[in-house]
C-alpha cells in the first residue's frame, strides 16, 4: 500500500515524467483518433473511452470484489449491532463490541489496500491520455464547440477549476465506464450463477 502511494506521489510531483507519458500517448493515439483536429468532440470521446476501458479492466482484474463485498457486509452488521446496543442501553454488549474495534479497523485497512492496488496501473493509463488531450485541445484552431446546452462552449474556459473539455469527457465517457464495469462483474459472476442454478440433465 505504501509503495503504491509513493509511486503515485512520484508521478504527480514529477512534471518531466508526465510530459514524457503524454508524448507516448500522443504518438499512439493522435494518428488513430486525432482526425487532424477536425472532430474534437469525437476525439475527446474516443480518448475517454480508451482511458475508461483500460482503467476499468485493470480495476476489475486487480480488485477482489468478493472480499470487498464481504467486508462491507461485516462492517454494516457491526455498525448496526453497535448502534442497537447503544440505543437499548446494553453497556456490556457495547463494551464487548468496542473490544472488537481493532479487528474491524484491520478489515477496513485491508479493504482500502485492496482498492489501492490498481491505482498506480490506472494512473499509468490515465495521466498520459489526459496530458495528450491537454496539448491536443490547446492546439486546436477552433477553441469552442456547439453543444445542445450551449451554442459556444469554450474548451479552455473553466467551470470552477476544471477546463470545459474535461466536462465534455466526463459527460460522454464516464457512463461508458459504469456500463463496462457492470458488464465485467456480470461476466465474472455468470459461471457461479450457472453452477448454482445448474439444470438437471434430461435423457
Amino acid at each position: 500500500m505504501f509503495l503504491t502511494m509513493f509511486l503515485m506521489l512520484y508521478i504527480i510531483v514529477n512534471p518531466g515524467l508526465r510530459v514524457v507519458m503524454g508524448e507516448v500517448a500522443e504518438s499512439t493515439l493522435e494518428p488513430r483518433i486525432g482526425f487532424d483536429g477536425n472532430y474534437p468532440a469525437l476525439t475527446i470521446l474516443l480518448a475517454g473511452m480508451v482511458m475508461i476501458a483500460g482503467t476499468t479492466v485493470i480495476r476489475h482484474l486487480l480488485v477482489d470484489w468478493e472480499q470487498m463485498a464481504d467486508v462491507q457486509l461485516k462492517m454494516q452488521a457491526y455498525n448496526k449491532a453497535l448502534s442497537d446496543a447503544r440505543k437499548e442501553g446494553q453497556q456490556a454488549r457495547v463494551q464487548k463490541l468496542m473490544k472488537m474495534q481493532p479487528e474491524v479497523l484491520m478489515l477496513q485497512s485491508g479493504m482500502m489496500a485492496n482498492q489501492m492496488k490498481p491505482m498506480v496501473f490506472t494512473m499509468l493509463i490515465a495521466i498520459p491520455i489526459i496530458m495528450w488531450l491537454y496539448n491536443f485541445v490547446a492546439g486546436l484552431p477552433v477553441q469552442a464547440l456547439s453543444l445542445p446546452w450551449e451554442p459556444h462552449w469554450g474548451l479552455q474556459e473553466r467551470l470552477w477549476f476544471l477546463p470545459h473539455w474535461i466536462m465534455i469527457y466526463s459527460v460522454m465517457a464516464l457512463p461508458f465506464g459504469q456500463i463496462l464495469l457492470r458488464g465485467l462483474k456480470l461476466a465474472s459472476a455468470l459461471p457461479q450463477l450457472r453452477h448454482v442454478h445448474r439444470f438437471p440433465d434430461h435423457d
